[in-house]
């Protein structure tokens, strides 16, 4: 019953948010090939995700995330890369709303990955850093290998690109990762990350 009313509240808070962040972004688009630059606006990328249907994520960025990421920013000139689950996989998660900060720094590499990246210095079973550490990414799938999306833990790459600054690379992903993926396959493969390269 109390899991219920706290999803029905979260909607709730997703609905109201969404009317706000989408008013707010007007414009998201003009930001998405901005000039690199030591500062990210969050509220845009947020616009961005909203509209193009990670409503879900939208908010979570904004509620959850922005103090983590601009952290990232002013302590480490990098880029990340940020996975962000579709809409329906907050609903069907196995994991509390909003989801933990620890489970959400597991959706975020620090440093560079796109369909290149990923083709050009990964291969099969790689494991790929996070912000949650000693928890990696297991590369499942590449782009080029036949597979129709390259993915992670098992987890599908829908939308290459969402957002793109220099600093900040936003992905779509079919569903959060699992965390305790990598304990399976961590006998089994090398770990494989940012100092690889």
């Amino acid at each position: 019953m109390a899991s219920k009313f706290a999803i029905s509240c979260f909607l709730l808070l997703l609905a109201s948010s969404t009317l706000f962040i989408t008013i707010q972004g007007a414009q998201p688009y003009q930001q998405i090939h901005q000039p690199k630059s030591s500062a990210i606006n969050l509220g845009w990328v947020s616009a961005v995700l909203s509209h193009k249907g990670y409503r879900a994520m939208a908010l979570t960025l904004e509620t959850v995330l922005e103090p983590l990421i601009r952290t990232q920013f002013i302590n480490h000139s990098t880029t990340l890369t940020l996975f962000c689950p579709q809409d329906q996989a907050f609903f069907n998660s196995k994991y509390p709303q909003p989801p933990p900060l620890t489970l959400l720094k597991y959706h975020i590499v620090p440093f560079k990955i796109d369909p290149h990246t990923m083709e050009a210095s990964f291969h099969l079973g790689s494991k790929v850093e996070t912000l949650l550490p000693g928890h990696p990414l297991v590369v499942t799938s590449l782009p080029g290998t036949g597979a129709s999306n390259p993915s992670l833990n098992q987890v599908k790459v829908t939308d290459w690109v969402i957002f793109n600054n220099g600093r900040l690379i936003v992905h779509g992903v079919e569903n959060f990762f699992d965390p305790e993926y990598d304990v399976v396959i961590a006998k089994e493969v090398p770990s494989r990350g940012f100092s690889d390269f």
